[in-house]
């Protein structure tokens, strides 16, 4: 029997690898070039970082749009489960016919019409990550419905189990457990069009330090916010993958 490889363990590996590349190619062979910074000039400015491109406000405002905005959505969900279970509710049909025209039209598009309303205003980042949030989860709630197994259904309803306890005890537990690792999916789609929204808007975020950055040609500044973004990313996805292996590790099969 042969064993399997450690992903993690190899994916460290690849990473030191790497990370060693870049300082003798960019430290040494290649101190002046366009592609990536020295790891010295890194180091160095990231102090200016800090202080003229506002790391802490920016960053907080990206980081609490995105997990704010996304634990508002599922809550909301949480609440009107029921109603959204039932095939041929009002509330669920609605929302998916909304749904539709994202097959079409870019999420970044309601962005725009977004900052085009309301240019002044400071929430309509979280109204846009919370809009996002909201219909992909509920969109891949219906999904998950489909693989619902009819027999634990009449299973339920032999035992004398109303609608509303089927829905609750029986399809959303069901449900639950993939529903969360879609919601690995929708966090890394939120931080792309909550920076590019923050791009575009000018206002607090760490897409408005990409936008001065690229202003100032300071490569420095996009190569470490460009880090610090990817590693908030990874412990993002694995604060969902704890909550999910704590809370919802159980499988309907």
């Amino acid at each position: 029997m042969r064993l399997k490889k450690n992903p993690v363990k190899n994916l460290h590996k690849l990473l030191i690898l790497y990370f060693f590349l870049w300082i003798i190619l960019f430290e040494f062979i290649l101190p002046v070039n366009n592609i990536l910074p020295k790891p010295s000039v890194v180091l160095l400015s990231f102090s200016a970082l800090w202080n003229d491109y506002k790391l802490p406000v920016n960053f907080l405002s990206t980081v609490g749009a995105i997990y704010i905005s996304l634990a508002l959505a599922y809550i909301i969900v949480w609440s009107i489960k029921i109603y959204l279970i039932k095939s041929n509710h009002f509330i669920s049909d609605f929302l998916l016919s909304l749904h539709w025209f994202s097959n079409f039209i870019p999420w970044i598009i309601l962005g725009i019409f977004l900052i085009y309303w309301l240019p002044s205003s400071e929430y309509i980042k979280y109204i846009f990550v919370f809009l996002i949030s909201f219909f992909f989860i509920i969109v891949h709630l219906k999904q998950e419905l489909r693989n619902v197994k009819k027999e634990y259904i009449e299973s339920a309803i032999s035992l004398g189990a109303d609608e509303k306890t089927i829905s609750k005890k029986i399809i959303w537990k069901s449900i639950q457990p993939q529903l969360f690792n879609h919601l690995i999916t929708l966090h890394f789609q939120l931080w792309s069009l909550a920076i590019i929204f923050e791009f575009i808007s000018g206002g607090y975020g760490l897409g408005n330090i990409y936008r001065r950055a690229l202003e100032y040609k300071d490569i420095s500044a996009i190569f470490t916010i460009t880090i610090i973004t990817g590693i908030t990313i990874f412990l993002g996805s694995q604060l969902i993958k704890y909550l999910k292996n704590k809370f919802y590790h159980w499988s309907f099969v």
